[in-house]
């Protein structure tokens, strides 16, 4: 006995029109030598720089005192 397909096995098997293969995106090598490497950069500290304030403390209890 003969199976009845309701869709024609062509379409499954191909899955329409392709266009050419697209190729992976090339991604360079990253080469790490001496010459083009970033120096360490150094901290500028300036003089008249103003300190940062104190931490805040957070505010407790009273009846909590050890």
């Amino acid at each position: 006995m003969k199976v009845h397909r309701t869709t024609p096995a062509r379409r499954l098997a191909g899955g329409g029109t392709k266009g050419p293969p697209s190729a992976p995106p090339t991604i360079p090598p990253i080469i790490i030598n001496p010459f083009n490497r970033e120096a360490p950069k150094e901290r500028i500290i300036d003089p008249f720089r103003t300190p940062p304030p104190p931490p805040v403390r957070r505010p407790s209890l009273p009846g909590m005192r050890i």
